[in-house]
């Protein structure tokens, strides 16, 4: 079956922004050339391009709300995130609710409920739910969802993900190509897709490389054992440096979840006379300001979180193709900086 076209489709063959062919076919009152009208309402003819119906009552609606639905507002990648996404739903005259589920599957089917109740129709979700019976059930109820960082194979909704996978290795290759051979994973509970992902990218890169994957170098936090922390992440690091104090300290080197479970690490480590580089390295994932600004700078492996928020709300409005992002993943980058010591 031919998939559905989209407004980019209609811009693509118009000639023409798709900010353009949107208000052309939207009957905004913006200024427009007579030509470029004409090719616009052609191309969506040729096309039998059928509006978004979402998109357009958000931007009709006198109240257009749509749901931000995040596991941890205090984690700047969620920050970052919600920059962009305010910033494209800000120019398609969407109201943000914004929900905060501090990493509880039962608060994000909470805020679910409330925001159907609301008849909000429109949410970008990064889930915590390792089920997607609850998305399902509110998809067919007439609630539009995009996926950011998250992904359910049994489900074909939009989302946007970055290659973790890959982006696991890039670290951890990263380490052994300075002479680290105890390499240690430092993460929350792996219950979701995307934690899923950078373990087996650890664990591979170790693999690919004749280096022997130990079960007990792996550092698992459960999230639960931090629900009291203002920042959870950091919380996680602080657990997981006390859980490398009490092992034997063979692992040479840290790879963490992400940035601030690396900085939790680090300060942690620190109060108890243990220092990064000189006794122990560290890389992070998602270069966070923060990552830059520590000191010392944090190795990490770069995912542009602002970007994704952006992409995440222009799927959402239909100002790029859905199917397009059905299978979009950033490209990962290794930023080295100050946390890695060579051992050759």
């Amino acid at each position: 079956m031919e998939k559905p076209a989209t407004i980019y489709d209609v811009a693509k063959l118009a000639e023409t922004s798709v900010a353009t062919a949107s208000r052309v076919l939207s009957g905004s009152s913006y200024p427009v050339s007579p030509a470029t009208r004409q090719r616009v309402r052609d191309a969506a003819a040729q096309l039998g391009y059928v509006p978004n119906t979402l998109a357009k009552s958000l931007r009709q609606s006198a109240n257009p709300d749509v749901g931000v639905i995040l596991p941890s507002v205090s984690n700047p990648f969620y920050q970052q995130a919600l920059i962009g996404i305010s910033e494209v739903l800000t120019q398609n005259d969407c109201n943000i609710i914004l929900c905060n589920t501090m990493l509880s599957a039962e608060k994000e089917h909470t805020c679910l409920r409330q925001l159907f109740e609301r008849q909000v129709k429109g949410v970008i979700l990064s889930s915590v739910d390792t089920n997607s019976d609850v998305i399902r059930e509110y998809s067919q109820k007439g609630m539009r969802f995009v996926l950011l960082d998250q992904f359910f194979e049994d489900l074909e909704t939009p989302g946007l993900n970055f290659d973790t996978y890959t982006g696991a290795k890039l670290a951890v290759e990263h380490l052994i190509r300075q002479g680290h051979k105890r390499i240690a994973f430092g993460t929350t509970s792996m219950d979701i897709w995307t934690r899923k992902q950078m373990f087996r990218g650890y664990r591979d890169a170790l693999i690919t490389a004749g280096l022997e994957y130990d079960p007990k170098l792996v550092f698992e936090c459960p999230v639960e054992a931090i629900l009291t922390s203002t920042d959870q992440d950091l919380g996680i690091g602080r657990q997981i440096a006390l859980s490398y104090m009490d092992s034997d300290r063979s692992a040479t080197a840290i790879f963490c979840i992400n940035d601030m479970v690396a900085v939790g690490i680090m300060r942690t480590l620190a109060i108890r006379g243990v220092y990064v580089p000189e006794d122990l390295s560290l890389v992070g994932f998602t270069d966070m300001p923060i990552a830059a600004a520590y000191n010392p700078p944090l190795t990490t492996v770069s995912y542009p979180a602002a970007n994704a928020g952006r992409l995440a709300a222009k799927i959402l409005t239909d100002t790029v193709a859905p199917e397009m992002a059905l299978n979009m993943n950033l490209v990962p980058q290794l930023m080295e900086r100050k946390t890695v010591r060579c051992l050759l």
